[in-house]
């Protein structure tokens, strides 16, 4: 079908551009489709990159490997950066949220790291 209907604007251009401008017109659409091609790969890697982060973190505090007192460049360097970074003007605290690209932040399972003034990990809260 998409086929078809590629011939048929082309057919439309051809009538009404001529015949010398399809060339240009094919092929700035193919420049379209390849930047979206190329966005869609970025937003598949990130993806893929929330969700080993969350997994990694995840596996490190179920095995007792992220407790309080850690620091939070030592927690980021070793399992991977969160989804998004808070600070809580009220606390002082900053929040660090991990969570699975399946997941968005009002539904499904999410990692909340809080971080004290001097970095150090205050609480770890796990949603399911």
């Amino acid at each position: 079908m998409n086929k078809i209907i590629r011939v048929f604007m082309i057919s439309i251009v051809v009538f009404f551009v001529g015949g010398i401008s399809v060339k240009m017109v094919m092929a700035e659409g193919l420049d379209t489709l390849i930047a979206v091609a190329k966005s869609q790969a970025d937003i598949a890697r990130e993806y893929s990159d929330e969700t080993r982060a969350y997994d990694s973190i995840k596996r490190a505090i179920e095995g007792g490997n992220i407790v309080k007192g850690q620091k939070k460049q030592a927690i980021i360097d070793r399992y991977g950066g969160p989804v998004v970074a808070v600070d809580d003007s009220g606390t002082g605290r900053e929040k660090l949220v991990y969570k699975p690209a399946s997941s968005d932040f009002f539904k499904g399972p999410k990692i909340c790291l809080f971080f004290a003034k001097d970095g150090t990990l205050d609480e770890i809260s796990v949603t399911k």
